[in-house]
């Protein structure tokens, strides 16, 4: 199972100073978060299925055609300040996450019987050439962090450099926040003082209004907003926001055990494996995230400034994404609604991809979705040649933007 789509089980609620931004469910709650002894370097919050949900965008009435004219008004700013300067340069803003996007980060004491046994201890030090590195907290050292950093990250980094300003968007704390772009960006190139953190952000989410673009404007304002683009593992977080409509969902980066037991997931992790993402191909995440961000960022331009207006990133994401299944007609069997959502997850990924959804068999429909085994549906499907899939296959078509081969993702 992709990580990045299942759902959490319910963890205990504890704060250190690491960034894992997935709230437990304080955003529909409003239950407190407590603090544990690490202090107040960051954030590792638990979250419950419901709050692991997208945020959803009914993107789903558009055409599925090209890329729509829509369009809105440049504003003086837009052509003499900040973002005239970006648009000249043809650059977009790109806000991007850390834990779980770009990196994953455990506590010395968090760390697995099987990781202390191949070699991860208190006493681990930087392995440039594995991507691990040991965080210090200039506040508090005696709560010491072995930092993993995702594969390709570092060329991801410089790519989208030419295309984007990009911030850094962190529900760790400040210092957390500072020390991970630093060991990303340790000559500052790529983010400059663009960080923002916990400390600045609402407590339940994140939002544009605290991103600030220029001197004197916020990505939340209208021509700022049309350039915006999210990338972020956890769409609910900007839910307050309603920004799930400039977010590209990227796949859990879940390397060490503590994160995989954080979400619910059995089985070994990477660490444990002594395996790793690929850094190149199909299987790096963070290529493939590239690879959409590019095709993002030149159907903008294409769009660009004319007569007086330009293209709105919001509205590109949703036309890209409506193609990848456009023609397909999908049935779900077997596959739980999920609490608290208004339905299942699989389901309204599959309609923004732009499948259409039904809710029976027949012989317009081209896929059967079966989450469990044996139904009389995917019989139906095997009979009269249909094909018949896991929710993996929506879910990979959800984060590659690609039809991906049935056969690579059979049904239970």
């Amino acid at each position: 199972m992709d990580p990045s789509s299942a759902a959490g089980a319910g963890s205990g609620v504890s704060t250190g100073w690491m960034e894992q931004e997935e709230v437990e469910d304080n955003a529909s709650t409003g239950a407190p978060v407590e603090e544990d002894d690490a202090g107040d370097w960051g954030e590792e919050i638990g979250e419950a299925a419901a709050a692991d949900d997208d945020y959803y965008y009914d993107d789903t009435t558009d055409s599925p055609g090209s890329i729509s004219n829509d369009s809105i008004l440049l504003s003086p700013e837009s052509t003499s300040g900040h973002l005239g300067t970006l648009m000249r340069e043809k650059k977009l803003i790109l806000v991007l996450d850390l834990d779980h996007t770009l990196i994953n980060s455990v506590k010395f004491r968090e760390l697995s019987p099987m990781e202390e046994a191949i070699g991860f201890t208190k006493h681990t030090g930087d392995d440039p050439g594995r991507g691990l590195f040991r965080l210090v907290s200039n506040l508090r050292p005696q709560y010491p962090m072995l930092t993993k950093l995702r594969p390709f990250v570092r060329e991801f980094l410089e790519q989208s450099s030419d295309m984007f300003e990009m911030h850094a968007y962190t529900l760790g704390s400040r210092d957390y926040a500072e020390s991970v772009v630093k060991l990303l960006d340790p000559d500052g190139v790529y983010f400059g003082n663009r960080i923002v953190s916990k400390n600045e952000s609402p407590r339940d989410g994140k939002s544009l209004e605290v991103v600030p673009v220029g001197s004197s404007a916020s990505a939340a304002n209208d021509a700022a907003a049309a350039m915006v683009v999210i990338l972020d593992d956890t769409a609910w977080v900007w839910e307050r926001d309603k920004r799930g409509v400039n977010l590209i969902e990227m796949e859990r980066y879940l390397y060490f055990a503590n994160s995989r037991r954080h979400y619910g997931l059995e089985g070994e992790s990477l660490s444990e494996r002594r395996a790793d993402e690929s850094s190149h191909g199909e299987g790096s995440a963070l290529a493939a995230a590239l690879g959409l961000l590019r095709r993002v960022h030149d159907c903008f331009f294409r769009e660009a400034v004319c007569a007086g207006s330009f293209s709105d990133a919001r509205v590109v994401i949703a036309q890209l994404r409506l193609v990848v299944l456009r023609g397909c007609t999908v049935a779900f069997v077997g596959v739980a609604d999920e609490p608290n959502t208004g339905g299942h997850r699989t389901r309204r990924r599959a309609a923004q991809l732009g499948a259409k959804c039904v809710d029976v068999v027949g012989e317009a429909v081209t896929h059967v979705v079966a989450g469990t085994p044996g139904t009389l549906e995917a019989q139906w499907a095997v009979d009269h040649g249909k094909f018949l899939v896991g929710e993996e296959w929506i879910n990979r078509a959800h984060f590659r933007w690609i039809k991906p081969p049935e056969g690579d993702f059979p049904a239970p």
